[in-house]
């Protein structure tokens, strides 16, 4: 665990180049791995690259938004007497916004998953029954793709609303890893104008 603590800090300082730790923005959602199980999933987010591309549509020159950006996060989710996730979930995602300030992004992260199992049992060498700590650890990726409404181009809100279903795959434990559907609902914030 605390080699990949300090693989993912080494990554984040290196990619923002150390100089301006300071995020564009902040996000949480809920987080639910399927509809029955409830989670939230905090993050910060940073602007790798944006620039302006000129699209030619219906005889008229429209410049669409790009924006490549970094988002460390956290989170879990809790599924009732089976496990508890928590995760740490670095993603780079790419983003189109049209002229009215709605994106679709396609996301990419790997990161860390521990399932904690509760109701887990031991016998001891005196044959008692002792309540046992389990879990399993997991390397996971997700694949994502979000559709998002920017809330400041007409209502002159610092706030950005999203949904984000993604696909999580978890490995080892399983052989060919673990598939896990999971759907975000959340609210970013601003925090930089723009």
């Amino acid at each position: 665990m605390r080699n990949l603590i300090l693989i993912v800090f080494l990554i984040t300082s290196i990619t923002l180049r150390a100089q301006n730790l300071f995020p564009n923005s902040i996000s949480t959602s809920y987080f639910g791995e399927t509809a029955s199980h409830p989670g939230l999933k905090i993050g910060v987010n940073y602007q790798l690259k944006s620039w302006d591309k000129n699209k030619l549509n219906k005889n008229e020159n429209v410049a669409q938004k790009r924006v490549i950006e970094f988002s460390p996060s956290i989170g879990f989710y809790y599924h009732t007497d089976y496990q508890t996730g928590i995760f740490v979930l670095p993603e780079l995602s790419y983003s189109r916004q049209n002229k009215k300030g709605n994106f679709m992004t396609y996301g990419f992260g790997a990161g860390y998953l521990r399932a904690l199992i509760p109701n887990v049992y031991d016998i001891n060498s005196n044959s008692e029954i002792k309540k046992n700590q389990s879990g399993n650890n997991y390397f996971i990726t997700n694949y994502s793709i979000s559709f998002i409404k920017d809330l400041s181009y007409k209502k002159n809100l610092p706030i950005k609303i999203f949904i984000k279903p993604q696909l999580m795959h978890a490995v080892p434990n399983y052989s060919g890893g673990v598939l896990y559907f999971a759907l975000e609902l959340g609210v970013c914030y601003e925090l930089r104008k723009k």
